[in-house]
């Protein structure tokens, strides 16, 4: 095929003499350069594009490998599933923490089969949602690598992984909504990738492969013919706050002289019932950060086990200030106002926890039991039916209660 290249010496009459002198000394020169830019346009562009969504699809792959789906167990009692994923090959997982609280077992399911049991918590920051799990493994997939989630802006596109319902390998699309979300004092990266119960500590990841958040939270709409429905507003935590809680050099530690590198020194001296070091590991994580309410939690806790139950008071009461919204903290301190004595005191913070989560069995229970140690039977019958829905060993136990003392 022969190639007719245009003609500029025409152009003469009105295009300037010397770069019309140039253009027709080098005509045929012109005419090529165009040609291949043409065929650049026409067949290495495409190319380009198409290894660039090669490499993003091999991206997606090898990320899809190192997600874990958690089953999540107190003893042998199944207490949820969620995801994870491995970021390292020796079995280190970060996921969220409220899917691994309270367990005393968590197994890790990858997509090729293969099973590891939960061997340490090796860091966590409850506060920011953040656990760091240490698995019985040497050789794991892991994703590519921690992006920079500072950097991200409204309209990146991303996508999530994770086992939402045990569904594993599960991948979804979607955009940033917003980089910097801010909901009940925490910042949240807002993004329109769909997630579903069981995302919970999967990743979100940016187009090179890199991630860049834990999902975390599905935000519904509350109220009018939409009520229930996620409208995909969903956050994740950003991973910034996992590298500036951990050292990825150290082998993914806590950050020394962080509030949470001494909580966690606490939690561990509280295993060993070691009161006394505990709380002064509790005192240096509030010195740090004077709004840690777990460690008012921690510090609580250990003055009960002392038998100093107006401290316990006095760090529970710091606890429920520091976080109104969390209802573990008014429910405990409910609990240390029985143990003083104050049980208008507890009646006033149970029903505090109870607003928060009005399904909150514990606090049910315990109120339950206070109106009848109070002699207010009526209030104690009026939650029989919540108690009895929460937990029926529980309900019957109140139902009894409540007719042997009306008799």
């Amino acid at each position: 095929m022969k190639l007719a290249f245009p003609d500029f010496r025409t152009a003469k009459a009105w295009i300037p003499k010397r770069p019309a002198r140039f253009i027709s000394h080098y005509s045929k020169e012109i005419g090529i350069a165009l040609a291949l830019a043409i065929v650049a346009a026409i067949i290495i562009e495409p190319l380009w594009a198409k290894h660039e969504r090669r490499l993003k699809e091999q991206a997606i792959q090898d990320d899809l490998k190192a997600v874990a789906t958690l089953e999540v167990f107190d003893r042998n009692k199944p207490l949820g599933q969620g995801s994870g994923f491995f970021i390292t090959p020796s079995g280190v997982l970060v996921t969220n923490f409220h899917v691994i609280k309270g367990a005393t077992k968590v197994i890790a399911h990858l997509p090729s089969g293969a099973y590891y049991l939960y061997r340490s918590l090796r860091a966590y920051d409850e506060k920011a949602d953040i656990a760091v799990l240490q698995f019985d493994a040497r050789e794991t997939p892991s994703i590519k690598g921690f992006g920079d989630s500072d950097s991200i802006k409204i309209g990146d596109e991303v996508y999530a992984l994770g086992t939402p319902n045990g569904l594993e390998a599960t991948y979804s699309a979607g955009t940033i909504s917003n980089p910097s979300r801010q909901v009940d004092g925490q910042t949240f990266i807002q993004f329109s990738a769909p997630i579903s119960p069981g995302s919970s500590g999967g990743g979100l990841f940016d187009l090179d492969g890199e991630v860049i958040g834990i999902t975390a939270a599905t935000a519904n709409i509350r109220t009018g013919p939409q009520a229930g429905l996620a409208q995909n507003l969903n956050l994740a935590v950003p991973v910034n706050r996992v590298k500036s809680t951990l050292n990825p050099e150290g082998g993914y530690e806590l950050q020394r002289d962080s509030p949470g590198y001494y909580y966690s020194l606490g939690n561990l001296a509280d295993n060993k019932r070691q009161w006394d070091k505990a709380i002064q590991l509790y005192a240096k994580a509030l010195s740090v950060d004077p709004n840690y309410t777990d460690a008012y939690m921690g510090l609580a806790g250990d003055y009960y086990e002392e038998g100093d139950y107006r401290q316990e008071v006095s760090n529970y009461e710091k606890a429920a200030i520091s976080d109104v919204g969390n209802a573990d903290g008014w429910y405990y301190l409910g609990t240390a106002y029985e143990d003083i004595g104050e049980f208008d005191d507890a009646v006033v913070a149970y029903n505090k926890a109870l607003m928060i989560n009005p399904a909150y069995k514990d606090a049910l229970h315990d109120l339950s039991l206070v109106y009848i140690a109070t002699g207010n039977t009526k209030k104690a019958r009026e939650l029989l039916p919540r108690l009895m829905s929460a937990d029926q060993g529980w309900g019957k136990e109140l139902q009894l209660l409540i007719s042997r003392v009306a008799r």
